[in-house]
């Protein structure tokens, strides 16, 4: 009789709960959206080559292969002219691969990376590429984008 007597309290009590997380704003699941702001989209920079350097979206991933025999120094990759990240290096050979959600724009919004418990729709990788400083100034070089598989 006394386990009856509590089970209309404790569903009381999961209800009330319930709607105070609801009414305070609670996600079951916390996604970054903000960090701190990067940089803008250098429109004016020089344009330089397109560079057989692969660029792979895979669900919350990107894989870029450097199929070049250049090696690229201290740079910065810029996905869809809104979205960078700073990189160290990027040899002849080497394979890098990075967390989509390291991608901030210049409000310090964090690139819709998607994945299983994401809140925001995926943004597919359009474009890719690589601002580098060279002899001439900085430029902007092109990568290609073979794959954006989202899932």
């Amino acid at each position: 009789m006394k386990i009856n007597q509590r089970i209309p309290a404790v569903i009381s009590a999961l209800l009330l709960v319930s709607c105070l997380a609801a009414l305070s704003g609670c996600q079951l699941f916390s996604e970054t959206t903000h960090a701190k702001a990067g940089p803008v989209y250098p429109d004016s920079i020089n344009k330089g080559e397109v560079f057989d350097v692969q660029v792979f979206r895979q669900s919350t991933r990107l894989r870029l292969t450097n199929t070049t025999t250049r090696d690229f120094g201290p740079s910065t990759i810029w996905l869809n002219q809104r979205y960078s990240s700073p990189i160290n290096a990027l040899a002849s050979g080497q394979t890098l691969e990075m967390d989509l959600t390291i991608f901030v724009d210049e409000f310090g919004e964090t690139y819709r990376a998607g994945g299983f418990f994401s809140q925001r729709v995926p943004a597919p990788v359009v474009l890719c590429q690589l601002e580098t400083d060279e002899a001439d100034g900085p430029v902007m070089h092109g990568f290609i984008v073979v794959e954006n598989a989202m899932d």
